[in-house]
């Protein structure tokens, strides 16, 4: 049904038949195309063995009847539902015109059973979209951009009225300008994004701020493209989000992570954090872990990515991390492990690393962690960890 419903074009064929009204509609004679559809060889249907009735669907039948045997009416036309030779329910239209001073009546059927579906398909894949448009919490929008480089709305769903504090009644007046909602600060970055994007046809991808009220505003990312163009000006089709909570959530993470970046560097004695899902992944570290590790902070974190496993041996990097979600498992305030690690100059020592679970305000948790040296203690590295 989906493929019937997505095709352009499909065939039609017109399925030709004579009835005599005088014998409740009974086929006299008719073309091949009939002749398939019901399943009735040409020469059973001219001698007679096919009523029209038979053939459509009951609840049709009396209304049918009704008008092609309407006195002093040359011309027939009804909708109903005849039944293939296969059974199923097939929707024809008819026309039809009586023969002058006879009871018969040549009838021609097409069967609209695809385009109703059709029609029915795109009415209902309308109305979900429009739907869908004014419901979805992102922002619809088409904007020009006129030769004075205003950028003047053509549409914006309820999405995108929320983003500009605005209305459909009034971005529906003549002129309705976004340029004047764009936050001065950010109306270069916009317009250079416009100005890319007419030169080079690529699709715009910024973050603005957007002004709803005096001293308010929203934080909105655009994807827009150009659709076409009106008088050589161009319209830009763009879908719009607000990410005003994601601006001050990331805004709160910075500040977190530099007052923590600030208290870490202060700290003593090899100080680093992780999460407790990749506890082998450095967050932050101390200065005196730089030191203790004898690695720079460009090694650490621009070349190996703060993976403390590529410093440790291979054998021990899958029993260190089985061991520390075993320990976070279990609830232990805290966690003792011990592992050997390649300092800077590309010697192996072994370290004592002990951890704390912290919870943070978004409901997460990282690992606080300190190393100690204590090769003098364990001459060799323990592939087995502290038990």
């Amino acid at each position: 049904m989906t493929e019937m419903i997505e095709e352009d074009f499909y065939d039609i064929e017109l399925m030709n038949l004579v009835v005599d009204k005088a014998d409740n509609l009974r086929v006299i004679d008719s073309d091949s195309h009939f002749s398939d559809f019901t399943g009735v060889h040409p020469s059973k249907i001219k001698q007679g063995k096919l009523f029209l009735l038979d053939i459509i669907k009951p609840v049709y039948r009396e209304d049918i009847m009704k008008v092609v045997c309407k006195k002093n009416s040359p011309y027939v036309y009804f909708d109903a539902e005849f039944i293939d030779k296969n059974g199923k329910e097939i929707l024809i239209h008819c026309t039809g015109q009586n023969f002058e001073n006879s009871t018969h009546c040549r009838l021609t059927l097409v069967d609209i059973s695809k385009s109703k579906m059709k029609q029915e398909a795109l009415r209902k894949k309308a109305k979900e979209m429009n739907y869908l448009i004014d419901l979805v919490t992102g922002g619809v929008c088409l904007f020009k951009v006129t030769d004075d480089m205003h950028i003047v709305v053509q549409y914006l769903n309820e999405g995108g009225c929320r983003l500009f504090g605005t209305s459909k009644s009034r971005y529906q007046k003549q002129d309705y300008r976004l340029d004047e909602l764009i936050h001065p600060e950010d109306r270069s970055l916009v317009f250079q994004a416009i100005g890319k994007a007419m030169a080079t046809d690529e699709p715009i991808d910024i973050e603005f701020r957007t002004i709803v009220h005096k001293d308010e505003f929203k934080w909105c990312k655009v994807n827009a493209a150009i659709e076409s163009y009106e008088d050589d000006n161009p319209v830009f089709h763009a879908m719009l989000t607000d990410i005003t909570k994601v601006k001050a959530a990331e805004e709160r993470a910075d500040k977190m992570y530099d007052n923590l970046a600030r208290v870490f560097k202060n700290l003593p004695n090899a100080v680093f954090s992780t999460d407790t899902e990749n506890p082998l992944t450095l967050q932050i570290v101390s200065e005196d872990f730089i030191k203790f590790l004898g690695h720079s902070r460009k090694t650490l974190f621009d070349e190996h990515g703060g993976r403390l496993s590529d410093f440790m041996q291979e054998r021990e990097v899958k029993y260190v991390t089985a061991n520390i979600k075993k320990q976070l498992d279990e609830g232990r305030p805290e966690i003792l492990i011990r592992y050997s690690i390649r300092s800077g100059r590309g010697k192996f020592f072994v370290v004592e690393d002990r951890r704390k679970v912290v919870a943070q305000d978004d409901g997460n948790f990282n690992m606080l962690c300190s190393l100690r040296n204590v090769t003098k203690k364990y001459q060799t590295a323990s592939p087995n960890g502290i038990d």
